[in-house]
């Protein structure tokens, strides 16, 4: 027969789930939005502090997989964008004017991004900015454009901010025209209950 000191902690080690990490190296507003979507949905969470003032998620094993597609469905944790003063750093001692024309376009394409991600419903942004390398001296010299691609939650509609979201691209980078604006909202499909 086994003695009790066994089936006691035979028992507790059973009951004993192991932590797993979900989400790591977040700013800690995000591992608060993170938090509050999982607790809301009943899945419980424990936020711990990690490297350089970044905070991890952990989450029981079991409810892994349920974490997962629910923070996917929410958007969540929003992508961080690299701004223009990280865009910006030097990394040698001189920089060619093509790097730095590369460097400045990624940075006003994230900087965009991170302006459109912050509209409600919206789930994630990508912008893309053309500013052709034109020659001063030309006549004729080729316009710059901007593709924009929105995804949405499933049940938000910003059709009607799209009229919007070109005017804040349009006066965010300079001699660009209304019509050499694109925007494209793809919306999440709806969660399957």
């Amino acid at each position: 027969m086994k003695s009790p000191a066994f089936l006691f902690f035979a028992f507790l080690f059973m009951g004993c789930e192991r932590d797993v990490t979900l989400h790591s190296r977040l700013e800690e507003r995000q591992a608060n939005l993170v938090m509050a979507a999982l607790l809301d949905e009943g899945i419980g969470c424990i936020k711990k502090e990690g490297d350089e003032g970044t905070w991890n998620v952990l989450i029981k094993e079991k409810d892994f997989a349920a974490a997962a597609n629910l923070l996917e469905q929410r958007g969540l944790p929003r992508k961080s964008y690299q701004g223009i003063a990280e865009a910006f750093k030097k990394t040698g001692m001189v920089s060619s004017p093509s790097e730095e024309r590369i460097r400045f376009m990624d940075a006003l394409s994230q900087d965009l991004a991170r302006t459109i991600s912050t509209i409600d419903g919206v789930l994630d942004a990508r912008v893309h900015v053309v500013l052709p390398d034109n020659d001063p001296f030309a006549k004729k010299s080729l316009p710059s454009s901007a593709s924009v691609a929105i995804r949405t939650r499933w049940n938000c509609d910003l059709s009607d901010m799209v009229p919007a979201i070109k005017n804040l691209v349009k006066n965010s980078i300079e001699g660009l025209q209304h019509e050499k604006i694109a925007v494209t909202l793809f919306r999440d499909a709806a969660p399957e209950k």
